[in-house]
């Protein structure tokens, strides 16, 4: 992909965001608050779990309280390299926090650290995205549900490569099947939100890590290498109005084809190394939907 191309029709435009009404000229009301956290990479030490511990408190504490949380991926530091005794003791390490300090619902999205992919783990039944489905109690590794008049889709962007390892940015034939059933049966009256770890469209493909070592190129494990399926499938369905990520842990907007395309930062910031990655503090979006179809984001640095 050219990266002359790729910037001439996206925008990064500021934190705040409306989509186009749905029913231009009438007055809207809002119809769900959630907060977006992604990124939370958590480890079984004090320093990410007071950090998280800190950001779901401060999301509580909101005079305007959101109503559930959408996790955007990436819950635990890593099960992609690790043995079952650490990945366990990360997950448990998650679950311990969040029972202490959260009592609002949370919609998880499998981020590819949630992915157990060790090598020597192949025979086991929780290899892959099993393990991850089962720690975060859903339904499966993609779903939809409706909200308050808004209908939501999860997807799982995290694939394997074609030589068999883990992974590259897209969705596998099966669920992209699955996707076009299901925005072709949701209601056009009815707003869209598109949830994936991998962001579909991005420009920060081009400041991750301060700079690629080739711009011309975008690494498939950074941005959705489907994505001119996915543009052309949501051009269909004016309904859709947003598309969340993170993986990146950068903050940015594009808007394309009536679609804001929302990275939305890291709860971890710089991977609990420091909590700000490239220009981007740690921290968390508040995303209100509203019934017209519009959306805000505000992103909060909690620290």
């Amino acid at each position: 992909m050219n990266r002359r191309d790729l910037l001439k029709s996206a925008a990064l435009l500021p934190l705040s965001t409306t989509s186009e009404p749905l029913a231009p000229g009438l007055a809207r009301k809002r119809s769900v608050r959630l907060a977006y956290i992604g990124d939370t990479h958590v480890l079984p030490e004090s320093k990410p779990m007071n950090g998280i511990a800190a950001c779901l408190q401060h999301i509580q504490n909101q005079a305007d309280r959101p109503q559930f949380i959408l996790h955007g991926g990436d819950t635990i530091m890593d099960a992609l390299a690790e043995g079952r005794d650490k990945v366990k003791a990360q997950w448990d390490a998650w679950h311990q926090v969040v029972k202490a300090n959260s009592s609002l619902p949370i919609e998880y999205c499998i981020g590819n650290h949630d992915v157990w992919g060790y090598e020597n783990a192949k025979a086991e039944p929780e290899y892959g995205k099993k393990w991850a489905v089962d720690q975060m109690r859903i339904s499966g590794r993609y779903r939809s549900f409706d909200r308050n008049g808004w209908h939501f889709v999860v997807l799982d962007s995290v694939q394997l490569k074609p030589d068999g390892s883990w992974y590259t940015g897209n969705l596998d034939p099966e669920q992209m099947d699955w996707l076009k059933q299901d925005l072709a049966k949701t209601s056009a009256r009815t707003p869209v939100l598109v949830l994936s770890h991998i962001p579909i469209l991005t420009t920060t493909v081009f400041a991750f890590n301060g700079q690629q070592s080739n711009p011309t190129t975008i690494p498939a494990g950074l941005m959705h290498t489907d994505f001119g399926d996915l543009i052309k499938l949501f051009y269909q369905y004016p309904n859709v109005k947003t598309a969340l990520s993170g993986h990146t842990h950068l903050l940015e907007r594009v808007d394309y084809n009536g679609v804001s395309y929302l990275c939305n930062g890291a709860v971890s910031g710089n991977w609990w190394k420091t909590d700000t990655h490239q220009q981007t503090k740690a921290g968390y979006a508040l995303i209100d939907l509203y019934d017209d179809g519009t959306v805000e984001r505000t992103y909060v640095a909690y620290a």
